[in-house]
C-alpha cells in the first residue's frame, strides 16, 4: 500500500460515485498482561470509506471465510493437518501441538461494523466462551479537540482530541489529509482518521501503514452464529465468566490441572483487562 496525499484523497472523493475507493489502515495494538505488565502486540486492519467500514483481524477473517462454507472448512482443515504433522522414521504420522501457529489459526475474535448514515455500529466478539453481537450508537462518544498540539505519524500531519468514554479517558491523534473520520476499534467521530490511540499505557493502538483498495468493505461471515444481546450485560456476563471458569468447568468433571489440585486463576480485574470499565 502506498501513501495517500491530500489531493489523491480528493480526488478519490470526487469519483466516490463512479468507484468506491477505501481507505486501507493497518494498526498495532499493544496491550499489557494485567499480571506481568508485559506487553504483547498484535495487527487489526479497518476498511473504511465515508459511509461504512470494518475493523478486524485479517487471519481471523480469513479463518472465518473458510468455516463459512463446507468446501473452505475441509480445505482449511487439510491445511492445518498438513502443517502439524510430522512423519515418524518408522512412517508412522504424528501431529504436534508445538507447530500450532504453522497453520491458519483464529486467535483474535472482534470485529466492529460502523455505519455512518445509521449513526451506529455493531459489535462482533467472543464473550464468555459465546460469540455475541451487539449495537451501539455514535452518540455515546464526544471528543475535546487540542487544536495546538500536533503530531507527525507516518508523514500525515495529525492533531490530537481526547474523550471520556466507557470509563476510560482515550488520547487519540487524527489527520484531516485523508477526510475519512473513522478510526481503530470503537473511535470515531473526528474529522480525520485516527492513526493513534492510547488509554494509558495499557491500550494503545497505532497505524503502521495506509494506502487504499477498490475491494468492498468486508463483511462479517456467519453473522447468523452471533446472539444479540446488550452491551453492558455481556461485559458483566464475561466478567463472571472468568471469574467463576474453574469451577463451572469442575462441575462437569473437568480439572484445570492435571492432578485435580486448584489452579487459584486471578480474579478478573476490568480496571486492567477491560477496554471498558462501565458496566
Amino acid at each position: 500500500m502506498n501513501r495517500l496525499s491530500t489531493s489523491i484523497f480528493a480526488c478519490l472523493m470526487a469519483i466516490a460515485a463512479m468507484a468506491q475507493i477505501n481507505v486501507v489502515v493497518e494498526y498495532d495494538v499493544t496491550t499489557r498482561d494485567f499480571d506481568s505488565g508485559n506487553a504483547y502486540t498484535h495487527k487489526m486492519t479497518l476498511v473504511a470509506n465515508p459511509a461504512k467500514s470494518l475493523y478486524f483481524n485479517k487471519m481471523s477473517q480469513y479463518v472465518d471465510s473458510c468455516n463459512s462454507t463446507p468446501e473452505g472448512k475441509a480445505k482449511l482443515r487439510e491445511i492445518q493437518l498438513k502443517a502439524w504433522r510430522v512423519v515418524q522414521p518408522d512412517g508412522t504420522v504424528t501431529y504436534d501441538g508445538r507447530k500450532l501457529g504453522l497453520a491458519p489459526e483464529k486467535k483474535h475474535f472482534l470485529y466492529v461494523a460502523k455505519e455512518s448514515e445509521q449513526a451506529k455500529m455493531t459489535v462482533y466478539d467472543l464473550n464468555a466462551g459465546e460469540l455475541w453481537q451487539y449495537d451501539e450508537p455514535f452518540s455515546e462518544m464526544e471528543w475535546t479537540i487540542a487544536n495546538d498540539l500536533t503530531k507527525n505519524i507516518l508523514g500525515y500531519e495529525c492533531i490530537m482530541a481526547q474523550t471520556d468514554y466507557h470509563g476510560r479517558k482515550w488520547t487519540a491523534w487524527f489527520s484531516p489529509e485523508i477526510p475519512v473520520h473513522e478510526g481503530p476499534w470503537k473511535l470515531h467521530g473526528l474529522p480525520g482518521m485516527v492513526l493513534r490511540a492510547e488509554a494509558g499505557d495499557r491500550f494503545i493502538i497505532e497505524a503502521t501503514e495506509v494506502g487504499s483498495t477498490k475491494q468492498a468493505v468486508p463483511a462479517v461471515y456467519s453473522v447468523k452464529d452471533y446472539a444479540k444481546g446488550e452491551r453492558k450485560q455481556i461485559l458483566a456476563d464475561h466478567e463472571h465468566y472468568e471469574n467463576n471458569l474453574e469451577s463451572m468447568l469442575g462441575a462437569q468433571g473437568i480439572k484445570m490441572n492435571g492432578d485435580g489440585s486448584p489452579a487459584n486463576l486471578p480474579e478478573f480485574d476490568r480496571e486492567q483487562r477491560a477496554w471498558e470499565t462501565d458496566y
